[in-house]
């Protein structure tokens, strides 16, 4: 996805996603969530939940994509500002 300047006159909120993923073999305890701390782009502190997916790749990455799209619901008033062609793309 390029960033690039839009000539809508409307002024766009921007935001940072945080997110990393790991796929290891086995199981693991999908009941925890262990918090991580994280340096925010402001230079603050802040944290971050980790969460487990448990299954085969395919049930991980339907599980996953469920979830972001989830996130997304959740920030609804956020979303708004972003077009989901822009994200899908």
């Amino acid at each position: 996805m390029m960033d690039t300047l839009s000539t809508n006159t409307t002024a766009k909120s921007r935001y940072a996603l945080n997110y990393g993923l790991r796929l290891d073999k086995g199981t693991a305890n999908e009941l925890t969530h262990p918090r991580v701390p994280i340096l925010l782009p402001d230079g603050s502190v802040g944290n971050m939940t980790l969460h487990v997916m448990n299954g085969t790749a395919a049930e991980i990455k339907a599980q996953l994509l469920d979830s972001i799209d989830a996130f997304f619901d959740i920030y609804a008033d956020v979303y708004d500002d972003v077009s989901r062609s822009t994200i899908c793309d």
